[in-house]
């Protein structure tokens, strides 16, 4: 899809956005200022993240979106450091934590919810205590959804996180606060390392 041009790569994630300008998210507040994008695509929010000065390290599995994410900071002053990576295998050398901030833009509700408390564990490993992690999902009851919806989660693919899932899975080391609305088959929540 990353080829063709993938329907989710629309720009920075409203939400991350949000938290940025009303001051939540800073590098100051979260010094030294340190940044992971998890599932970062072709790198859009990595690159608004180092625009407000962050130290970004994005990484996706796809060569073709971190090719297009290297093409797009070619020269630039303060640009992201993209790595090729499968977030359930990290190589140290590349993705050293610990981060201040961790963010996901969609990914954690793309693997299967057998695989998420693997995905819930590398994750934490990657944080400190203070460390905050942003993570915009799918949010939704399985049930609740069509079969199949081009304009949204549904029963089809990997099935959005359940109300509740995001505590079983971060609860016991993440304090968890949701981030705006719930009710339009996403969710936002903005979780502090305990």
């Amino acid at each position: 899809m990353y080829r063709r041009g993938a329907p989710w790569e629309s720009g920075p994630r409203q939400a991350l956005v949000e938290l940025c300008e009303k001051g939540r998210i800073t590098p100051e507040n979260l010094s030294p200022g340190r940044a992971i994008d998890l599932g970062c695509g072709t790198g859009v929010d990595s690159v608004y993240l180092a625009g407000r000065g962050f130290d970004v390290v994005g990484v996706d599995f796809s060569e073709v979106a971190i090719g297009r994410a290297r093409d797009a900071v070619a020269g630039a002053s303060r640009a992201p450091r993209f790595v090729i990576a499968d977030l359930l295998q990290l190589p140290d050398e590349a993705v050293s934590g610990p981060f201040d901030l961790l963010f996901d833009g969609g990914t954690v509700d793309d693997f299967p919810p057998n695989q998420r408390p693997e995905v819930a564990s590398a994750i934490s490993r990657l944080a400190r205590s203070g460390s905050v992690f942003v993570m915009w999902c799918f949010y939704a009851r399985t049930a609740d959804l069509p079969r199949m919806s081009f304009q949204g989660p549904s029963r089809w693919g990997a099935p959005p996180i359940e109300p509740g899932e995001e505590v079983a899975l971060f609860g016991d080391q993440w304090q968890i606060e949701t981030y705006g609305p719930t009710d339009q088959g996403s969710a936002c929540f903005v979780m502090v390392k305990t």
